[in-house]
């Protein structure tokens, strides 16, 4: 039976009600066509957000993770990455309800006069961040 991911419960992030309180590889920004982007840079001037720099979820979670993990291999043998890639996905986006964390939209971020970027899926990402993904097996 494949093991799936889940979220880790509440990590003490505080709400994010307000714009500016979007943090960098935690929150998640979606576009009117579904998909999922991590912030990954954020720009602020005078505690308001300026400019934000998005890579596709997806992406990200290709680069936080290793298969060097004995029990994700074990759990997901036989699977296709994109099994682990969305139960990772999933288990986040659960994270973030649990914590009340906003999922904002491109649309927001422009409206709000924030210019948005977007990572370069050709290269590789500036280091491989972690600070938000769930890989807690259950």
């Amino acid at each position: 039976m494949t093991k799936k991911l889940s979220s880790h419960g509440n990590p003490g992030w505080p709400s994010n009600d307000k714009i500016n309180n979007i943090q960098g590889l935690i929150d998640i920004i979606t576009d009117k066509s579904g998909n999922y982007y991590t912030v990954y840079e954020i720009t602020t001037y005078e505690n308001k957000i300026e400019e934000v720099k998005l890579a596709h979820s997806l992406y990200d979670i290709a680069f936080a993770s290793t298969f060097l993990m004995e029990e994700v291999v074990e759990g997901y043998l036989g699977n296709h990455l994109g099994d682990f890639m969305l139960d990772v996905l999933n288990g986040h986006l659960r994270t973030l309800e649990i914590c009340e964390r906003k999922i904002f939209s491109v649309q927001d971020l422009l409206d709000n006069k924030i210019k948005v970027e977007y990572w370069d899926m050709t290269q590789p990402p500036p280091e491989a961040p972690q600070a938000g993904w769930s890989f807690i097996t259950e």
